[in-house]
């Protein structure tokens, strides 16, 4: 499921979450260990803190190293996956479950898939949940004063549509990243 920019929802039922600045990642683990991004290679190999996930899933996340305040830096995660300093701690933030054994859960409400993933063990320093939240502006004005780059909300209950643009993406327009692609360009254009 792919987002699109647009302003925040006030009406329906909806479920926020951070827009963590990353790479976008589905790990599968139904027969080893594979990821996949926009890219066309797999960086499971330089990624062996994902190991220990359980086996049997495909799971949607970001792959996302912090800074020394905590916060995402998405220079440094790719310092790490395209330069491979594996210096740098990643995490794979999860963010929705797409498969659990041999059940595709695609077709399931984003509420229904997110309870799902919820009850998986997960935890550990190298995979973590995206927390979701009801207040959407109240998590956007929170994203804003710590600087980071937004919100995704997700209708409650829509099924996970591979390459649709159903879920919305408002970005803080201040985000420190993204003022200074603008204007610098990236190092790794």
């Amino acid at each position: 499921m792919l987002a699109r920019s647009g302003p925040l929802p006030e009406y329906g039922r909806w479920s926020f979450e951070v827009k963590w600045d990353g790479f976008r990642a589905l790990v599968s683990t139904r027969a080893g260990l594979h990821v996949r991004g926009r890219h066309p290679w797999n960086p499971a190999a330089s990624l062996p803190e994902l190991e220990s996930l359980p086996s049997g899933l495909i799971l949607d996340g970001e792959l996302v190293v912090s800074d020394q305040e905590g916060l995402p830096s998405y220079s440094a995660v790719r310092e790490r996956l395209l330069l491979g300093d594996s210096s740098l701690a990643l995490t794979y933030v999860v963010f929705d479950v797409l498969q659990l054994d041999d059940e595709r859960l695609l077709h399931l409400p984003y509420r229904q898939r997110r309870d799902l993933l919820e009850s998986l063990d997960l935890g550990g320093p190298a995979c973590r949940l995206s927390k979701r939240f009801d207040d959407g502006q109240a998590l956007y004005d929170a994203i804003c004063r710590l600087d980071m780059e937004g919100v995704v909300a997700k209708p409650s209950g829509s099924a996970y549509r591979p390459g649709y643009r159903g879920w919305i993406t408002v970005e803080n327009p201040a985000y420190r990243r993204l003022a200074a692609e603008t204007t610098v360009g990236s190092a790794f254009s």
